[in-house]
């Protein structure tokens, strides 16, 4: 069945009002020139004692991860009026829903959700830049739990209250990963992801080596780093990765702490300024980013450098 959108796309303030909620903290991953995907938390202490009020048609999927377990008396679902109930539902559990098929719940007891809504647009060109044959649907037992969308969804939750804690490259990236994942866990009959042996040529190399380091901010998507290479998204993050041996973001962060420990050990910048110099969003970041990294926070790293500068050169 194919329909025409017929009203707002089911995410953020919209999903809260078919839910009957107040609110619902949103993010919307949207980079240049690709169709987008928006996450949506949806929390209710009191649950949803109601059916929820049906979504208009479009087409789009709804992948929802239940961060709290169903109440005793389960979730209860109805697409295109068929109704079902899922009288276990854990913490972690999946459902997909085609938001052409009018779906609406009800779960009478405390909920904590976190709803992507994709795109049918999103994953054509997912699949196009992969090489695969486009996805003609998406199946999911419902209340499956899936640990790798769990955490996944857990590492995101900080940025749908502040948008600004994950940069754009970091992003794109997380937007590459939700859409691998899902086609190939829940898409039947999907071909196999083409996968590449070369990597990056060498002046390909050289120029996102450049871009990135004019960009330590991260405020540069994967789109543009593939356009300046001729490449798609999918390609050039496959050939990144061969080449560099490491994500571009992860690159990134690598480029950043040494910008830090330059700052660190040739001047007497207070942290919060070597955070801001290096990329970073703020000190709390840098220093979290900077231990993962190096071992020690950066202020102990300081010390130790200028102590012991050859040791640190």
């Amino acid at each position: 069945m194919t329909s025409e959108l017929q009203g707002p796309a089911a995410y953020g303030g919209q999903m809260a009002r078919y839910f009957r909620l107040g609110k619902a903290p949103s993010l919307v991953i949207c980079p240049p020139s690709k169709p987008q995907i928006a996450i949506t938390r949806l929390a209710s202490p009191n649950g949803l004692p109601d059916q929820t009020v049906s979504i208009p048609r479009e087409k789009a999927f709804v992948v929802s991860v239940h961060l709290t377990p169903a109440c005793d008396r389960g979730c209860e679902i109805w697409v295109d009026d068929r109704y079902s109930r899922i009288t276990t539902w854990p913490a972690g559990g999946v459902g997909i829903y085609d938001l052409e098929g009018n779906p609406r719940v009800r779960n009478r007891g405390p909920v904590d959700w976190v709803h992507y809504h994709v795109p049918r647009s999103t994953l054509d060109v997912f699949t196009d830049d992969a090489e695969m044959d486009s996805i003609e649907g998406l199946r999911c037992q419902l209340g499956t739990v899936d640990p790798v969308l769990h955490q996944m969804t857990q590492m995101l939750l900080p940025s749908l209250a502040a948008p600004q804690v994950f940069c754009e490259l970091f992003l794109d990236h997380f937007r590459l990963l939700l859409c691998a994942h899902v086609t190939q866990r829940y898409a039947p009959s999907l071909g196999a992801i083409k996968t590449y042996r070369g990597g990056l040529a060498p002046w390909q190399k050289r120029r996102v080596a450049e871009l990135l380091r004019e960009n330590l901010d991260g405020q540069i998507g994967l789109a543009d780093l593939a356009h300046e290479c001729g490449l798609s998204v999918s390609y050039f993050a496959q050939s990144f990765r061969r080449s560099f041996g490491t994500s571009a973001h992860h690159y990134l962060i690598l480029r950043r702490i040494e910008k830090a420990k330059s700052l660190l050990s040739n001047s007497a910048v207070n942290l919060s300024d070597v955070a801001l110099q290096a990329g970073f969003s703020d000190q709390a970041s840098f220093s979290r980013r900077f231990k993962a990294v190096v071992g020690i926070p950066p202020g102990h790293w300081r010390r130790r450098a200028t102590s012991f500068p050859r040791q640190f050169q």
